[in-house]
């Protein structure tokens, strides 16, 4: 095969796992090696060379066939953090591996996701506490980290550019959720939908600074659909809000958690499947100045069955069964 992009984005490393390149049918890079009783040569994945996605048919897990070279620049010159492979697998302690048990997260979705654990000096405390660290990468390039204390403090890595977390996963697929933070996100991985992304820095009821959006706008070129699952809160609907007015209604969706905070409390509430199930439900974002057939369905059917219904009348029965008004007109009677 001689493919040297996919939707636009310049292909960085082609077939990635070294897969049967130009078979539609293999093995998945994710279980295959771990499954009995012929570890690493079962089959149980689908290739679509042409969109660049893989899906596997035992774990559920979506997979990206190659790499990509990161589509847009940075405006500016940005400080990085000390480089990151993203291939590599972070040792995790067992206390931080149970913490995130207790939020829903396997280590399975750690290590897919790269999270990583360390010492970082926490302005909140002033002093080096251990972290779980959020790697972001673009282009398959380490441009930031999030580190998160054991007190709920936390922090970016200092001057490094603001991006999406876990955009390069959108890169193929048609479609993609954006949520509020990283564990939501991680939440939603751990359900099997890998093309969801986090904003950095969170909401706020004031000022919803999107300077990230600018930087990764490329990546929503092809997006037919932008499922929206913030938190359900104020701070969260000024979010979406704004995510809503930049991206373009026309093409965004809108997830809610029934009466549930966000898509972490709710994988713990209800389980991986009825997470996904939030995303299969989500809704049409309304389009302003635009009504819908069954927005106004019942209102149709009525005038279908009575009719229309009579204004403000005078009180006189041979003028009353001629006209009628409404509010909001001026109208001559000669």
């Amino acid at each position: 095969m001689n493919i040297t992009e996919i939707n636009g984005f310049v292909i960085d490393k082609f077939n990635q796992y070294d897969l049967e390149t130009g078979k539609s049918q293999g093995v998945c890079p994710l279980c295959s090696a771990n499954r009995e009783p012929v570890k690493g040569k079962l089959k149980c994945a689908s290739y679509d060379w042409d969109r660049g996605i893989g899906t596997c048919h035992n774990c559920n897990n979506t997979f990206q066939l190659h790499t990509f070279q990161r589509k847009g620049k940075a405006d500016k010159v940005y400080v990085k953090p000390p480089s990151g492979d993203k291939a590599v697998v972070f040792e995790l302690s067992d206390a931080v591996i149970s913490w995130f048990a207790t939020r829903g997260i396997s280590k399975e979705t750690l290590n897919k996701m790269h999270i990583k654990e360390g010492r970082e000096f926490m302005p909140q405390t002033n002093k080096n506490e251990n972290t779980i660290q959020f790697n972001y990468f673009i282009g398959g390039e380490l441009v930031n980290v999030k580190y998160r204390d054991g007190l709920k403090h936390f922090k970016l890595y200092k001057g490094a550019e603001k991006v999406f977390y876990n955009i390069d996963n959108i890169v193929g697929h048609d479609w993609c959720v954006i949520v509020e933070g990283e564990m939501d996100a991680l939440s939603f991985v751990e359900a099997g939908i890998e093309n969801v992304i986090s904003v950095p820095n969170g909401a706020t009821l004031t000022n919803n600074n999107l300077d990230y959006l600018d930087s990764c706008i490329d990546y929503f070129e092809d997006k037919k659909k932008i499922i929206i699952a913030v938190d359900n809160d104020e701070a969260g609907k000024a979010l979406q809000t704004e995510l809503i007015r930049r991206l373009g209604a026309e093409i965004c969706w809108i997830a809610g958690f029934d009466g549930v905070k966000d898509a972490n409390d709710y994988i713990l509430a209800n389980g991986p499947a009825a997470l996904k199930n939030v995303i299969t439900n989500a809704k049409p974002c309304p389009l302003e100045n635009v009504v819908m057939l069954r927005d106004i369905e019942n209102e149709i059917e009525d005038f279908v069955h009575n009719g229309f219904k009579p204004g403000f009348q005078i009180g006189l029965d041979n003028f009353d069964s001629i006209f009628s008004t409404y509010t909001g007109q001026f109208i001559t009677v000669t």
